[in-house]
């Protein structure tokens, strides 16, 4: 019942293996095997990639969810419109912001550091600071110091419980939370900045994965003609 990019996965991870036999422990094993079931399930019509996403929340939609936590008054334990405007702003995934903490917190220079951010080969000490642009740090600051060393002191699997049901009692369709990190990276270039930057604020490493946020299209080209 595995989907193509869990197999594609799988197989990763059973090629190292393989890899490691063969070199270390000198055991007759076949490494084209990876590669022929790769050639295999591509025949089949498998995709092993996952499909990138490019949806983007409209203004109303925000206003929309945001209305309906609000809504809730005292009963809303959780800043959800905090959170999804903090997302925005920042660019980062739910888990780096539950994670981010007071101690670092530089109110100074309006920073924060996102530690052992997700990493394509580091899966841990890849800390990284960040600055909060536009509303971030004000957003961050207004969060009750209550002894949680965390800003955002929220369970894992909170957000993604409670984004969907407000999504689906305001009938909006087909938005996850995760989107609202394109959402912010999008924003970032609409505001000017150069990819190098972006590339800070949301922790691309390569530059390459940020060309699917700009959204250029050809005609936009002649306005510099202008």
């Amino acid at each position: 019942g595995a989907g193509g990019v869990t197999i594609g996965i799988e197989l990763t991870y059973l090629r190292s293996v393989f890899h490691a036999a063969k070199q270390l422990w000198k055991m007759p094993i076949d490494l084209n095997v990876i590669a022929e079931t790769r050639a295999s399930i591509k025949y089949l019509g498998i995709r092993t990639k996952s499909t990138e996403r490019d949806r983007r929340p409209t203004a109303n939609e925000v206003t929309l969810i945001c209305e309906w936590f609000n809504a809730k008054g005292n009963r809303q334990k959780v800043p959800m419109p905090d959170l999804i405007h903090f997302a925005m702003a920042t660019a980062m995934r739910a888990g780096e912001i539950i994670n981010l903490k007071w101690c670092d917190l530089n109110e100074i220079d309006r920073t924060i550091i996102i530690r052992d951010r997700k990493h394509p080969q580091e899966k841990m000490g890849n800390d990284q600071e960040v600055p909060l642009l536009n509303d971030a740090f004000t957003i961050a600051m207004r969060q009750p110091r209550t002894g949680d060393l965390r800003i955002f002191p929220v369970t894992d699997g909170t957000i993604s419980s409670l984004f969907p049901r407000a999504c689906k009692a305001q009938n909006i369709i087909d938005l996850r939370f995760h989107d609202l990190r394109h959402e912010g990276v999008s924003r970032l270039f609409e505001q000017g900045y150069r990819v190098e930057q972006v590339a800070l604020v949301s922790g691309h490493k390569d530059w390459k994965m940020l060309a699917r946020y700009t959204q250029i299209r050809a005609k936009d080209l002649h306005r510099s003609e202008k």
